[in-house]
């Protein structure tokens, strides 16, 4: 949906929107300024993104308005120094619009840095999905060895009975990453990227050999 161009048009414009918000000095000159852009590009209030759900803003905006929404969640965000939980958490919210967002190509390759910067910023707060979509999204942008960290991430992180599913995902993932000609760009080749699917197999399945029988433990 999203063609390179028009993706980096938003961002040069929602970098000269940051540039004016860090402008100026009055907080409520800068929520103003944030709230006008928020109903143009989101048809919603500031206060609706701060407020609403991942869940709900995904059901209630089109890919176009949610990519918007992820871009002033994290200027919201980075706007305020003073903010630090609340900042926290709103990151995280626009780390997981933007996840959302994982089947378009251009955008992946545009905004693969920030998912990265913010996994390793959240890194506490992210669940195995989050961890899982990350390496989707990364995939998809071609950054390969920062796909691969997060899916061994995403193992460590299940929960046992989970566990078994994720690898298995992880695996494919790894495999079918993309063709060797492509890898140049994700700093790891198509040859690695098997090694970590076997790696990854072969370390959890070494680990779940030796947790005791459901039936032992109850004995």
């Amino acid at each position: 949906m999203f063609q390179r161009d028009y993706i980096l048009r938003m961002i040069e414009m929602m970098g000269d929107l940051m540039r004016r918000v860090k402008e100026l000095m009055d907080e409520l000159a800068r929520m103003r300024l944030l709230e006008e852009a928020c109903r143009r590009q989101c048809g919603l209030p500031l206060s609706a993104l701060e407020t609403l759900s991942t869940e709900s803003l995904t059901e209630l905006l089109s890919p176009t308005p949610r990519l918007f929404a992820s871009e002033l969640i994290y200027l919201r965000a980075t706007a305020s120094p003073s903010l630090w939980e609340e900042g926290r958490m709103l990151r995280l919210k626009s780390l997981r619009l933007l996840l959302t967002l994982a089947q378009e190509g251009p955008l992946c390759e545009l905004r693969a840095a920030r998912v990265q910067a913010l996994k390793l910023e959240l890194m506490d707060l992210l669940l195995p999905e989050d961890l899982m979509a990350c390496a989707a999204f990364l995939r998809q942008g071609g950054a390969y060895a920062d796909m691969e960290d997060a899916l061994f991430e995403a193992a460590e992180r299940c929960a046992p009975q989970e566990r078994a599913a994720c690898v298995r995902e992880g695996g494919c993932m790894l495999r079918e990453a993309a063709p060797a000609e492509d890898l140049a760009f994700g700093r790891t080749s198509a040859h690695e990227l098997r090694l970590s699917a076997r790696e990854l197999e072969a370390r959890w399945a070494a680990d779940d050999s030796q947790q005791p029988d459901r039936g032992e433990e109850t004995r």
